[in-house]
Formats: C-alpha cells, structure tokens, sequence
C-alpha cells in the first residue's frame, strides 16, 4: 500500500505542497494561512492517513521527538515492565520509544547505539552491559544526551537513576536472620557489573553485622546466560552436601529466582518448611506462587519517570559538566516464602 505524501494532500485539495507541508508543521498562522484551510489540510491528512517521515522532519529541525531505549534483556520481566513505564512517560511529553535489548553483550550494545544515532534519536537511556565503557564516553565526547538506569559506571559519572542495591539486599538478607535463619546461600549473575557487586556487598554486611561468618561456599555467583543446569548443579550444592546446606536463598534477580524456584520444586524441597526464598524484583509470577515469594519490589514507575525527565532535561540544554543521580529505594515485600 502506497504511503501518502504531502504531494498526495495537495492534489486532493488543490493547493500547493508547501502549503500543506506548512499547516502540518504548525506554521500556518505565522504564514497567513486561514484557519479553514488549516482544518482542511489537517482532516484530510488524518483521512489519509498521513505518516511524517521522521528522519527528514528530524534533518530539518534537528530533532525528532524520538528517544532510543537500550535494556539488558527483554526476558526478563523487571525490564520489560520498565521499559513500558518509559514509554508511558515518553509518551507523556510527545516522545516515542524505540527499543533494543543487549542481552547484557557491550558488542551489540555498541551497533544498537550506531543505529539509533543514525536514527536522530534526540537522546539514549541505557542499562549499560559490562564492558560498556567506552560507548558511554564516547557519548560524552558526541554531547549526546543520554541517562543510565539499573547500573552504571563508578568512574564515569553519568546521569543515572535506580534504587540503592546495597541497602536493599541488606536489608533482605537482615529480613532473613531476624527470621532465624543462619546459614543463607546467595545465587547472583555476572558479578562485574556493579548493581550486583552492591547486592552481594550488602548481603555479606548484613551477615556480618549479625555477627554471623561469611561462607563463600553459599555464594554461587552465575553465568548470565541462565542455564537451568546451572542453576540445578548449583542449588543441589547448597542443599544436599551435609554441613553446607543452607536453610535459606537469596536470588538476586527476578529471573534468577523464577529458574531457582522452578530448580527447587524439581527437587521436591517445601518452600519455606525445607528452605526460605527472598528474591530481588517484584514480578506477578512471585504474587501467584504456591507459596507466594517475598521480594525487593524496585519503584518501577519512578525509575521511568525520573530518567525521562533526567533525559529531557538534558536535551533541553542541561549542564554536561554536571551529572545528576537519582538514588531510590527498595521495598520489601513480605509475603510467606520465609
């Protein structure tokens, strides 16, 4: 099917393109053009169908009221509910979403950030992959307005919106012990980038604080490629080898814990009476649970608004010289799974 063009509205109604091509970028009135004709030209584009062509409109202006939104994995259901609070946000000031996943590797990372520059994207929020550093100063060197989200880098000072992970996994993992728990197993992914590293610190804290000795043994930190035969060969390590067996597991990801907890009914364990779960992130899944999970539940709708916000603000002449952080906080849904 033919896309309409601004020629296609000028022939039906027997004007000029330039014309229309003026009503519909909102200048009709600085040009002296009626309003009857105006509303013309504006029904009959609506009728028709008519699409802009974002790209040329965006070589025109400089701008095309499009933001690129690059995720760690779409799989995972803390991003894919991030991603729409984003583009509800966007949405909200006249900006539309384009969205790629990483799948957590900084080389495709690297050409989805090439093409969305192609694209004019007026500006990026990003959850970096490991790796990643490189393509963030090289944003800074373009004065590319850009906002990181759910991790970033400590040498690079970024803008940046997420919530305290050290205080929620200690906070979690202090849940756990005053519980009367002892011996608690943490099974976390990928552990170079530093919104686990900060997991995994305020959960050894937490442990410590209670006087209570690390065992590194119950810290089984995973590929991010989230095999399930990792995970089984990793819970059966912590559940069946004699003095080692934990009483409790802390995942530190949504995704992680669904492939947990589905490893753990597979081995016949009775959550909480066999073993207790905590896991971080809130997806629905954890609610319907049999029992259902206790979890760090992330404020999903205010990371999206405030790295929109961060955003724009940005794209409308913010200062590069000063990088802004919006620090939130976890909250711990308590439900029966301990």
């Amino acid at each position: 099917m033919k896309k309409t063009s601004l020629n296609d509205i000028a022939l039906r109604l027997g004007v000029s393109r330039t014309l229309v091509s003026l009503v519909l970028n909102g200048k009709g009135r600085e040009h002296r053009i009626s309003e009857a004709v105006c509303k013309k030209v504006i029904a009959a584009a609506k009728e028709m169908n008519y699409q802009p062509n974002q790209i040329a409109k965006g070589l025109r202006t400089g701008k095309t009221n499009t933001i690129g939104l690059i995720i760690a994995d779409i799989a995972n259901p803390f991003f894919g509910k991030l991603g729409r609070e984003i583009e509800n946000e966007a949405a909200e000031y006249g900006y539309r979403i384009i969205f790629c996943s990483s799948d957590e590797k900084f080389e495709k990372s690297d050409q989805q950030i090439k093409m969305l520059l192609q694209g004019q994207v007026d500006g990026l929020i990003i959850s970096p992959p490991a790796g990643s550093e490189a393509q963030i100063r090289e944003l800074e060197k373009r004065r590319m307005p850009y906002v990181l989200i759910d991790r970033y880098f400590p040498e690079i000072d970024s803008d940046y919106v997420g919530i305290d992970n050290f205080i929620a996994a200690y906070e979690a993992t202090k849940y756990l012990i005053n519980s009367g728990y002892k011996k608690i197993a943490c099974i976390t992914i990928n552990n170079e980038l530093v919104n686990m590293k900060q997991r995994l610190e305020g959960y050894k804290k937490a442990i410590t604080d209670s006087e209570l000795e690390v065992d590194e043994q119950l810290i089984k930190i995973l590929p991010f490629s989230h095999e399930k035969d990792d995970f089984e060969l990793a819970i059966r390590e912590l559940t069946v080898s004699g003095d080692m067996k934990a009483d409790s597991v802390f995942f530190t990801t949504s995704k992680a814990g669904i492939i947990g907890l589905e490893c753990l009914y597979s081995l016949h364990l009775s959550i909480p009476d066999d073993i207790a779960v905590i896991s971080f992130d809130d997806p629905d899944a954890y609610r319907i649970s049999n029992p259902p999970i206790t979890a760090v539940a992330q404020p999903l709708k205010e990371i999206g608004s405030g790295s929109v916000h961060l955003l724009l603000k940005k794209m409308n002449g913010g200062n590069y010289k000063s990088a802004e952080k919006v620090i939130l906080k976890g909250d711990l849904h308590v439900r029966k799974s301990v």
